[in-house]
């Protein structure tokens, strides 16, 4: 279910916002002004925004401006809608890098229509990068991991060996070629890292997609 994030502090304008997101099947949340700021935002892991600028209009150009160029929000690809009232449209010259805006008081089948073409364009483009083994699924351009469709949490560096092994199946890698690889030749930790990591891969996605290969070391099943 896609993730939709709020940021308003109109409490009448986000209560009307949620009751419509939720009938059209969408998962909608909100944060506290004072969480407005990338790494709150990107533990959210959204799928789209809509940001109320009509209010606390002192930094909302800086704050939008964050969420488009943060590194952990642009990993996840998220849409943002900006939402302003017919009396400052001309303030849209100063914000860049959204994707769309509406106008509040907005029309349903206008903000769903135009909610819904953003998720899609962003499923298309996801659904071309993914990785799909069984019931695993990798997104690289959302850095995203799921699981018979739920999502899963991983560390980067669990993310990044779990992906390397997928995209090289068959293929058996030594402890020390894994390590060399994935945290680079002057990590002064020994392979016991590795075996850490895939250790907590395989609880987290389970054990039948790494195989320890004897004397060697991991390959992804082919």
């Amino acid at each position: 279910m896609n993730r939709i994030l709020i940021l308003s502090n109109n409490d009448k304008l986000t209560a009307g916002i949620s009751a419509d997101i939720r009938e059209w099947g969408y998962n909608l949340f909100s944060l506290e002004r004072k969480k407005w700021e990338p790494k709150s935002i990107s533990e959210e892991r959204p799928d789209l925004i809509l940001f109320d600028i009509t209010e606390n209009k002192e930094n909302n150009i800086e704050i939008c401006q964050e969420i488009k160029t943060d590194k952990k929000l642009q990993r996840l690809e998220l849409s943002l809608i900006l939402m302003i009232n017919e009396e400052n449209c001309a303030s849209l010259l100063n914000y860049k890098k959204y994707d769309d805006f509406i106008i509040i008081p907005y029309r349903r089948a206008e903000l769903k229509t135009r909610i819904g073409r953003l998720l899609k364009q962003k499923d298309k483009i996801a659904g071309q990068q993914a990785i799909i083994i069984g019931n695993l699924a990798i997104y690289p351009s959302r850095y995203e991991v799921c699981v018979s469709g739920l999502p899963i949490e991983l560390t980067y560096k669990e993310y990044e060996l779990l992906k390397y092994l997928a995209t090289r199946r068959g293929r058996a890698f030594s402890r020390e070629s894994l390590l060399n690889t994935i945290w680079g030749y002057d990590y002064y930790g020994g392979t016991r890292t590795v075996d850490v990591h895939i250790r907590r891969i395989r609880a987290k996605v389970g054990d039948e997609y790494i195989k320890t290969v004897r004397g060697v070391g991991y390959m992804f099943k082919g």
